[in-house]
C-alpha cells in the first residue's frame, strides 16, 4: 500500500546572516519507492514568493527517493532578506523521514535556529 500524501511545512523561519541554503534531507526507511515534494517559499515582502529548488531547478521540485535510501534538495536562500518557509509534499507514513535545516557555504553547516526536524513540522490540512 502507497499510503496517501501529506503536505507539511516549516513555517516561517527567520534567516540568520550566515544561511545560504535551505537544504531538505530526507530519507526512506521503507520497501518501496517513495515521492517527495518541495517548495521553498520567499516571505520578506509579506507576499510569497517562490524560489527554486535544485536538483529540478524548479520552484517546486518533485524527486523520487529508493527503498531504504536518502536524498537531499536544497534552495538558495542568500537573497532572502528576512524570512523564509519550506513546504514538503511526502507520503504519510512513518517510515518516510524528513528534517529541513538552513546551512551556510560548504560544509552546510546548520544554523542555530534554522532546524526543524520532522516530529515539528506542521501537517497542513488545506492549502
Amino acid at each position: 500500500m502507497r499510503g496517501k500524501r501529506a503536505v507539511y511545512t516549516t513555517g516561517i523561519l527567520r534567516r540568520s546572516p550566515k544561511t545560504k541554503f535551505a537544504l531538505v534531507d530526507c530519507v526512506n526507511l521503507g520497501a518501496i519507492p517513495r515521492k517527495i515534494t518541495v517548495q521553498v517559499i520567499d516571505w520578506s515582502n509579506g507576499n510569497p514568493v517562490p524560489l527554486k529548488v535544485i536538483p529540478c531547478n524548479l520552484t517546486k521540485c518533485t524527486v523520487t527517493v529508493g527503498a531504504n535510501k536518502s536524498k537531499f534538495l536544497y534552495a538558495d536562500v542568500s537573497k532572502v532578506v528576512f524570512k523564509y518557509e519550506v513546504r514538503i509534499t511526502q507520503a504519510d507514513v512513518a517510515n518516510f523521514v524528513t528534517n529541513v535545516y538552513g546551512v551556510t557555504n560548504s560544509p552546510f553547516k546548520p544554523q542555530t535556529g534554522e532546524a526543524v526536524l520532522q516530529r515539528d513540522l506542521v501537517k497542513l490540512t488545506k492549502i
